[in-house]
């Protein structure tokens, strides 16, 4: 009885949390609610397609929407035809403007790229200037892509100074947009 109420507890928690962030960063965006809902269904539908994929190597690929800007981004093995694929997959959506990529051909440490992520989230989230939910990312091999939507160049020129400035990071490559531009 004791541990099925912890886990119901840990379930209604989760649940809880979830839908606090979930609510702020749809807060939190400059966006409108209507584009992030139309942005939503974008990534939805093209992770759906590259997991789908009978090519090789498309289903482990990050995938970012940002106005109708699609960013691809994770490992793409030497001669294989994923990103291509992937990009083609992107491409056909309904909705999508222009398809970006960053990829890399290896992955020597998923751990290490986890903690630069989360170093680089713990500077963002303490910068009083910066909105948690303005930006997301991958971290491939060390090389930092970050992909977003502010209000002005000055934010984008933090965010991207605060991944510069994190041990382990190689390259920041910044698909950050300015509202209205």
């Amino acid at each position: 009885m004791r541990r099925s109420t912890i886990s119901l507890l840990a379930i209604l928690c989760f649940g809880c949390t979830t839908i606090a962030q979930t609510s702020y960063e749809a807060a939190t965006d400059e966006r409108s609610l209507a584009v992030q809902k139309a942005d939503t269904g974008i990534t939805l539908t093209i992770k759906k397609d590259l997991l789908a994929s009978d090519v090789k190597g498309t289903g482990g690929l990050d995938v970012f929407c940002r106005n109708g800007v699609v960013v691809l981004a994770g490992v793409v093995e030497a001669g294989s035809q994923a990103g291509t694929e992937a990009v083609r997959i992107a491409r056909r959506v309904e909705g999508v403007k222009r398809v970006e990529t960053y990829f890399l051909n290896n992955q020597p440490s998923k751990v290490k790229d986890f903690t630069i992520k989360e170093k680089i989230k713990a500077k963002l989230i303490g910068d009083g200037d910066l909105k948690a939910g303005q930006v997301d990312m991958a971290v491939v091999a060390g090389h930092v892509v970050l992909v977003g939507v502010v209000n002005q160049q000055a934010k984008v020129d933090k965010i991207v100074a605060h991944a510069r400035a994190t041990d382990g990071v190689v390259t920041v490559k910044s698909f950050l947009q300015i509202m209205g531009q």
